[in-house]
């Protein structure tokens, strides 16, 4: 992993990224211009963290960026349990906003589309995504426990549909995967 620390804040980029953004790229088939759209779309939800979090007087102490997307690592000394929930809702709120103006503008685009399931998945209440550490902030160990438990069993019903239907997808089975690996190791 390289890193810079400047001023306060550290800034990094792990080789994994590039690993993930190849691999991806080359399995997958997906086109330049559809790996731009959605690496962007990832950069505005994080601007998202940053500006609330900015406009709040804190400062990351972190950026980095690995094969998972971009880990911004707040200053919670300088958040109160309330703001740092404002700031971790920014993030999807930013990609809601801009599906929302791309669906107005140009239909149901593939901009609207990456923004829209971008701002949902951030929201889920897994430990790994921003839902899950509003719902550490929110709520007490055994009642997250309970929700994350449920998401689990419910995206693992899905998966199974899929699978004896023979519609699964890679990338929800993958998703799934990792979902399931982060909440173990997290």
């Amino acid at each position: 992993m390289f890193k810079l620390k400047i001023k306060n804040t550290t800034y990094g980029v792990s080789f994994s990224f590039f690993f993930v953004v190849a691999l991806v790229s080359v399995c997958s088939g997906t086109q330049a211009d559809m790996l731009f759209v959605t690496l962007m779309c990832c950069a505005f939800h994080e601007m998202g963290h940053l500006l609330l979090m900015t406009a709040f007087g804190s400062s990351p102490q972190e950026i980095v960026v690995y094969g998972g997307g971009i880990r911004i690592t707040p200053d919670s000394r300088q958040l109160d349990r309330r703001r740092e929930t404002a700031v971790l809702l920014a993030g999807a709120g930013v990609n809601f906003l801009l599906s929302f103006a791309a669906y107005l503008t140009n239909g149901n685009s593939f901009f609207c589309q990456v923004n829209f399931l971008l701002g949902t998945l951030n929201l889920l209440p897994f430990r790994y995504f921003d839902g899950g550490r509003i719902l550490a902030l929110l709520a007490n160990g055994k009642v997250c426990e309970f929700f994350r438990a449920v998401f689990i069993l419910l995206t693992a019903v899905a998966m199974i549909h899929m699978i004896l239907h023979g519609t699964v997808s890679i990338s929800f089975a993958t998703t799934f995967c990792f979902i399931v690996l982060s909440e173990v190791i997290y």
